[in-house]
């Protein structure tokens, strides 16, 4: 009897199996209208017997990256890198520092580049022109890998590949994992994003969008390759840029469409054309955790477009995550 009571107990204690854990959803988001938009607009969206379901296929989501996942202060980590290059480069030819954008640079003249615009000849974008002409892609992929082992930002003493906003990396995660095809559309060019997106984000290569720069393919005996060239492919990736970059890309209206600036406005209106979609900025209002800058001009908008605000200082328990 005793031998049997011990077998019983065996067999139960065996059919016993222990439910397994399901995962925490977004756990570094504090309750709020921001969560809630995510959880519910996923749920009513792979729901079969939603009027709003969304068959796999059209799951598009669209991702700014500067600023919407990354850090973008105080300098776009593009920039950033660009202007390194455009330093070494003076060093070998002092003589460029007489002429723009090199000599805005090396008297760090920052407000010449709000004076001329971002995409005039001499503006923003062009700094990257001018910082990596004649680059294979091989020498700019190795010039970008040595920027991100080696560059920490003063602020937070990190990599930026660290700095990334924890919160943004679970919601990517959440529509990953409820068969979403999340793409990134920056205005950064493609090439120095893409390592960085698969690497931190989970993004392919495949999926990153942004301001390509022209490159021309040369044979050489047993090999080739491409050099980097003084222009852009049109459109650049920024304002209205992105739907049409999006629609060359992707060929599909993306119906979640996340930014955190006026930059991304045209992206966030061209989601609205599907019939069921999420536009979402990422409010940065939070000077003690990271900064504040816009952020009563993007409560506003998002009050005027019918966009969720996501604001830092309230819809983010943590900012970057502690690894």
């Amino acid at each position: 009897m005793k031998n049997f009571c011990l077998l019983l107990i065996l067999v139960l204690s065996a059919c016993n199996v222990p439910v397994k854990e399901q995962k925490e959803i977004l756990p570094s988001w504090n309750d709020g209208k921001a969560r809630s938009a995510i959880i519910e607009f996923i749920e009513k969206t792979t729901n079969e017997t939603s009027a709003d379901f969304i068959a796999p296929e059209d799951r598009i989501a669209v991702f700014d990256m500067d600023g919407t996942i990354l850090l973008e202060k105080p300098n776009y980590v593009l920039f950033d890198f660009a202007v390194r290059q455009m330093h070494m480069r003076m060093a070998e030819k002092p003589e460029l520092k007489e002429k723009q954008p090199f000599k805005a640079i090396a008297e760090e003249d920052w407000s010449y580049f709000k004076e001329v615009g971002y995409f005039a000849p001499d503006g923003l974008y062009s700094v990257l022109l001018y910082a990596t002409d004649g680059f294979t892609n091989e020498e700019y992929q190795e010039a970008v890998n040595t920027y991100f082992e080696t560059v920490k930002d003063e602020r937070y003493g990190k990599s930026y590949k660290y700095l990334v906003y924890q919160p943004v990396l679970e919601m990517i995660d959440l529509l990953k994992d409820n068969a979403y095809s999340v793409y990134i559309v920056s205005g950064s060019d493609p090439q120095f994003t893409r390592g960085f997106c698969a690497e931190v984000v989970g993004i392919p290569v495949t999926n990153v969008i942004g301001s390509t720069v022209l490159t021309a393919f040369k044979e050489n005996v047993g090999a080739s390759t491409l050099t980097r060239q003084h222009e852009f492919v049109q459109p650049i990736n920024d304002e209205a840029g992105k739907p049409v970059n999006i629609l060359n890309k992707i060929g599909k209206v993306p119906v979640v469409a996340i930014g955190n600036s006026k930059g991304d406005y045209h992206m966030l209106q061209y989601s609205k054309n599907a019939k069921v979609s999420l536009q979402m900025i990422v409010n940065h209002d939070d000077e003690e955790r990271e900064y504040k800058y816009n952020d009563e001009e993007m409560k506003q908008l998002c009050a005027d477009k019918d966009w969720i605000e996501i604001s830092m200082k309230n819809d983010f328990k943590l900012i970057f995550s502690d690894n």
